[in-house]
């Protein structure tokens, strides 16, 4: 009788747990297990839809489901041509997975997930999360618009910049209102996201929405790394239309032609005229909410930092992986590399281009050639202009505001690089992610075991604000937070786990210096012109 009782009772748990009963309809997932540890997958689940007359706009919302909701497509991703080429107009999908200890009667914490790419490549079936269900964790990775569709920056009240992220916006509103049918609890949201998903997640901190998240992870990403934010080019539209063929000096008439162009050919033209579209500044118009109406020098909102945690850090040789292994002849195009990089950045005469360039070179390579022997000088160069410094002034702001803790970190684990052989190796831009999320690659025993302890820190924050609550992980340290002041710890993530304090402190005080003279002069605030 017992057995008999027992085996309804479980058969009764799968039936809720594949099939949802959602406020947005039925939705019919899968059951899936990994190492021991089952759990429930919806794949492809849409949370909003693409006006197909404007699918450079605001999204609609996505019909209620009459009938069951077949998840089971982890495939679709927004149209994009870098790596693997493809996509489709209405790509607003979700993937969700949720432990079988999940149900409305045992809500558990949620992890929303935006995958990086630069805001022109990437999808949220890349990250499979079931490395996280042994915690007792739900995971939410998010697809949202990329280049064009989810960029273009225009003075046009229906097309204001951003929409890529207010297209998270709209897959954070779904998760409120529906992850509570999945065992997720609405007021325990966690937003999280690596390179330019980490930027998004900088930028919702001081986002103009509503707060739908309680506490942020931000990984090798800032909203002051390179290029993230841009000046509007409010004559992007005209530009590609051009390019593909349809010459006007009206926008409305080249948003009205692209709207009926094949994705593809439009992403793939962005790409050719390496158009530049990211974050922004957004006009402000009458009845039409912004995401950002201000630019990364003024950015404040004591109201969403106050109190809130925030788990944020870095790789230890962030660009590594671009530089190592390359040919010579990489190094030889590469002479001018110190000049190009602050001319992208500041509007300067040629003069003091000349100068300041010539004396950040000397910083970092002093009298050297750029070659292969200064290869490792270059990755700090480079890891710290486009990534590193801007990631320590996010700290700083989030202090100036009053933030309740950080919880920084440098990942500087390196046992499953490619790398691992060459001289001064270190973590590379994405490696910590293998470590997060089935990629499709099986781990060896040893990285399994940075994997457990990587999710278990990550899931111990994702719950309680702190990844090191107590000491259930007897080789890592109290991890100490920054709450104000100057003083910077953090830990080493690494085989052996270790606090240490202001990583890289005199190439950060470095930039610092250089910022403090010259962010009047930025690209983002100065228009371009050609100086003596």
């Amino acid at each position: 009788m017992k057995a008999t009782m027992l085996f309804i009772l479980l058969l009764a748990t799968q039936a809720w747990g594949q099939n949802v009963e959602t406020p947005s309809g039925p939705v019919h997932g899968q059951i899936a297990t990994y190492r021991n540890v089952s759990y429930y997958t919806y794949l492809g689940v849409p949370y909003a839809k693409v006006d197909v007359h404007n699918p450079f706009g605001a999204s609609q919302p996505y019909p209620n489901f009459d009938t069951p909701f077949n998840a089971t497509d982890h495939t679709v991703k927004c149209p994009q041509v870098a790596l693997t080429p493809g996509g489709i107009t209405q790509c607003l999908r979700l993937n969700i997975f949720t432990p079988v200890t999940a149900s409305p009667k045992n809500l558990l914490p949620v992890f929303v997930w935006f995958h990086g790419g630069g805001f022109f490549f990437g999808n949220s079936g890349d990250y499979d999360g079931r490395y996280f269900m042994q915690h007792d964790i739900i995971v939410v990775a998010a697809n949202y618009r990329l280049g064009p569709y989810g960029f273009f920056c225009l003075d046009d009240p229906h097309i204001p910049g951003n929409q890529g992220l207010k297209d998270q916006i709209d897959a954070l509103r779904w998760v409120k209102k529906n992850i509570g049918a999945f065992g997720g609890d609405a007021s325990k949201v966690t937003i999280g996201g690596e390179s330019y998903g980490g930027g998004s997640v900088d930028l919702h901190v001081y986002s103009l929405y509503e707060k739908l998240f309680d506490k942020a992870i931000v990984q090798s990403g800032t909203l002051h790394a390179e290029a993230i934010f841009v000046k509007p080019d409010y004559n992007a539209p005209i530009k590609l239309a051009a390019y593909l063929g349809h010459n006007t000096t009206n926008n409305k008439e080249a948003l009205e032609f692209l709207a009926k162009e094949d994705p593809i050919k439009v992403v793939t033209a962005q790409m050719s005229m390496s158009l530049l579209l990211r974050a922004c500044k957004e006009k402000k118009y009458k009845g039409v909410q912004n995401f950002i109406a201000s630019d990364p020098f003024h950015l404040q909102n004591s109201q969403k930092v106050k109190d809130m945690s925030i788990l944020f850090g870095y790789n230890s040789k962030e660009t590594f992986g671009a530089v190592a292994n390359i040919p010579d002849s990489v190094f030889d195009d590469a002479k001018n590399i110190f000049t190009d990089k602050i001319n992208s950045t500041f509007v300067l005469r040629k003069h003091e281009l000349h100068v300041l360039a010539n004396n950040v070179k000397k910083f970092y390579i002093g009298g050297k050639d750029v070659s292969k022997e200064s290869m490792l000088a270059l990755v700090d160069f480079t890891a710290d202009y486009t990534l590193n410094y801007g990631a320590e002034r996010s700290v700083d702001d989030y202090v100036k505001q009053g933030v309740g803790k950080v919880y920084k970190y440098l990942f500087s684990y390196t046992k499953g690089s490619p790398y691992e052989n060459i001289t001064g190796v270190g973590a590379y831009h994405t490696e910590e992610l293998q470590y997060l999320f089935y990629m499709g690659t099986e781990l060896k025993t040893e990285q399994i075991g940075m994997m457990d302890k990587l999710t278990k820190l990550w899931s111990d924050f994702i719950k309680y604000g702190n990844p090191t609550p107590s000491q259930s992980l007897l080789d890592v340290p109290t991890w100490i937070p920054v709450t104000n002041g100057t003083a910077r710890p953090y830990m080493n993530i690494d085989s052996t786990m270790e606090m240490k304090a202001d990583v890289y402190h005199e190439r950060i005080a470095f930039w610092d210096m250089i910022w403090h003279h010259h962010w009047r002069k930025s690209a983002i605030l100065v228009d371009r012109n050609h100086h003596d």
